[in-house]
């Protein structure tokens, strides 16, 4: 009838859809005329099933066990590579003794007997830092619910209790504080760069108001007076005395005739 669809398998996939709840599938949209009436029908091209643990994660999913183990197992190679190269009482690492062939080699005394106090005096500092950062990154990293589906129960105690809340705050503040370094960063650019413009901004004026402006006050001044100077000593002013002078003699001269 018309009103059935029938499912088809297609190898060509055209384009990708998101159901309401978030699933993600393959569709196809098409037309079909039922009754005179036109009704967009949508066909699945390819359902994706869904297999493991469902349970919602509130860190990015990153690998499933299959990858879990396979790495631990490359870890414990890891180790027993590092440990070719530590050199022990001070001499070669056994990683250069089998490149360089010796006939001491398997000669055993008591000069090139392993210290291991020493070993451990030099190595307990870093290996515990590295342990302090494994244990900090677990906490920071670990997701709400365990990874494997078995354990129920623990992931139950995981997430009950309102300290759920307060932990997680105190995680996401160690978080901040590691992400922005330390706030290193803040503290470098509120401190000594910001400090250090205003310094400059504020030597720049002293410099140019101030200790320039002693000079350039003391070079003005002179300009005036040199040129006060300049039209005394060049006649300007015993001209404008004379001619005064001679002005006056005059006036009082005809005032003395007129008088008589």
């Amino acid at each position: 009838e018309g009103s059935k669809i029938s499912n088809k398998n297609f190898r060509l996939v055209t384009l990708l859809k998101l159901k309401n709840n978030g699933r993600p599938s393959f569709f196809s949209n098409k037309v079909y005329k039922i009754d005179e009436n036109v009704r967009n029908m949508i066909q699945p091209f390819l359902s994706i099933p869904h297999f493991g643990n469902t349970k919602i994660y509130s860190y990015p999913y990153e690998s499933d066990n299959t990858m879990l183990f396979p790495i631990l197992i490359l870890i414990l190679f890891t180790l027993f590579v590092g440990f070719l190269g530590i050199p022990f009482n001070h001499d070669v690492d056994i990683l250069s003794k089998w490149l360089t062939p010796s006939i001491n080699l398997l000669h055993k005394n008591s000069n090139n007997s392993i210290d291991w106090y020493e070993f451990c005096k030099d190595a307990v500092f870093s290996v515990s830092i590295a342990s302090f950062g494994i244990f900090i990154a677990f906490l920071l990293y670990k997701p709400l619910y365990s990874s494997f589906q078995n354990l129920d129960l623990i992931n139950s105690f995981v997430k009950m209790g309102p300290k759920r809340i307060f932990s997680d705050k105190i995680k996401n503040a160690i978080y901040d504080w590691s992400y922005n370094r330390g706030y290193i960063d803040a503290f470098y650019e509120t401190f000594l760069t910001v400090g250090m413009r205003k310094l400059a901004e504020f030597a720049h004026f002293f410099d140019r108001r101030i200790i320039d402006a002693i000079p350039n006050g003391v070079g003005l001044m002179s300009f005036f007076v040199a040129e006060v100077i300049k039209s005394v000593g060049g006649g300007r002013i015993s001209s404008y005395l004379f001619f005064y002078f001679s002005y006056v003699s005059i006036f009082l001269f005809i005032y003395y005739f007129f008088n008589l």
